[in-house]
């Protein structure tokens, strides 16, 4: 029991309810790099691919603008699919009196 209790705390922490909600899997180590971290080591190889790809001007210009605006619309989505998320977990465990049946689909 002990065993399953501290998987149980293991699991409980930001990263792993994120990973669980927007992927679907469990990652087992977190990662504790700072934000400007994950977001330079993220974002430094795709860059470093359009100056490659468009060496000079307007078209590296024009291709960093259509990124930019792809990433930002991923960014307002998940943003607020984040702030839903967290608005029903915390309805759930401040004012739900019956607990609620988990759906299991296959």
């Amino acid at each position: 029991m002990t065993s399953y209790i501290d998987k149980m705390f293991k699991h409980m922490n930001l990263q792993a309810v994120c990973n669980l909600l927007i992927y679907g899997t469990d990652e087992s180590e977190p990662d504790n790099q700072p934000f400007n971290v994950k977001l330079k080591n993220g974002s430094d190889p795709i860059y470093k691919r359009i100056e490659k790809l468009y060496p000079e001007g307007k078209e590296r210009d024009e291709a960093l603008y259509d990124l930019s605006k792809a990433l930002s619309a991923y960014e307002v989505v998940y943003m607020e699919l984040g702030m839903k998320a967290g608005a029903r977990l915390i309805c759930q465990l401040l004012i739900s009196d019956a607990p609620q049946p988990m759906e299991i689909s296959q």
